[in-house]
This record gives structure tokens, C-alpha cells and sequence, in this order.
């Protein structure tokens, strides 16, 4: 039981660009094989630039630089996940090094009012993802 939370918790970690828009929508995507709770945790890229769109106000030139980067993480992510050679450890180090990276080159995009949003709400999810039962998982 522990190993599945361990699991979400990382897949939050990757996908927690989008946690504001899973929750607003719980089941917009069904699980469909193998891994069914991470992948009913992980929101689509469109749900993830849609919501990062509203949070940020982000212009159309914008979103079409963004998106690119969060298809590359949502690939990456997928394939982290699936790789069963990694230790549980190793999943984790790669998934929280992926979403670093993410992040700063989705920063890139970002003016500095956007940034300043974006960190608040990076931090948001990170302190709401530390409260959730299974969320005491060490760094």
C-alpha cells in the first residue's frame, strides 16, 4: 500500500502543474492499464495548459510555447513509470528532476508577474500535496 501511495505521490510531483485542473474534474480521464492510479491522477496536457492558461493568463503565443514542453514531460513521465528496471528510489529521484526541469523551462516562458504567480502556486500545490494522507513521503 505504501508503494502505491509512494507512486502518486510522485506522478502529483511530475503532474502537479495540473493539480488545480484535476480537481476541478476528477474524472476527465479514466485509467485504462497497468498503472491505474497514477494515470487517473494524471490530467491531459490540454487539461494542464488550460489550466496554467487560466491561472497565469497566459497569451496564445504562450501557450504554444508551453505545450511542446508539457507533451515532452508527460512523455518522459510516462516512460519513467513504466520503466521496471528503476527502483522505487530511482523512479522518484528521475520523476522530481523531470518536473525541476519542467518547470524552468516553463518559467522561461513566463513575464515576472506570471513567474510570481506560478511559484505561489507551485508552492500551493507542493504544501497541499505535503497535508494529503500518503504525502509524508521524505524528499
Amino acid at each position: 500500500m505504501r508503494q502505491i501511495k509512494t507512486i502518486i505521490f510522485t506522478a502529483l510531483c511530475v503532474l502537479g502543474l495540473a493539480a488545480f485542473a484535476q480537481q476541478q474534474n476528477p474524472s476527465a480521464q479514466a485509467p485504462s492499464s497497468g498503472d491505474q492510479a497514477a494515470r487517473h491522477m494524471a490530467p491531459s496536457v490540454d487539461d494542464q495548459l488550460k489550466s496554467l492558461t487560466t491561472q497565469l493568463n497566459l497569451t496564445a503565443d504562450q501557450q504554444a510555447k508551453i505545450k511542446p514542453l508539457l507533451e515532452d514531460q508527460h512523455q518522459q513521465a510516462q516512460s519513467v513509470m513504466s520503466d521496471t528496471s528503476l527502483s522505487q528510489d530511482d523512479r522518484r529521484s528521475k520523476m522530481r528532476s523531470l518536473h525541476e526541469s519542467s518547470n524552468a523551462k516553463i518559467r522561461d516562458v513566463l513575464n515576472d508577474d506570471q513567474k510570481k504567480k506560478f511559484d505561489a502556486w507551485q508552492q500551493e500545490m507542493h504544501d497541499r500535496m505535503r497535508q494529503h494522507p500518503g504525502g509524508d513521503v521524505p524528499k
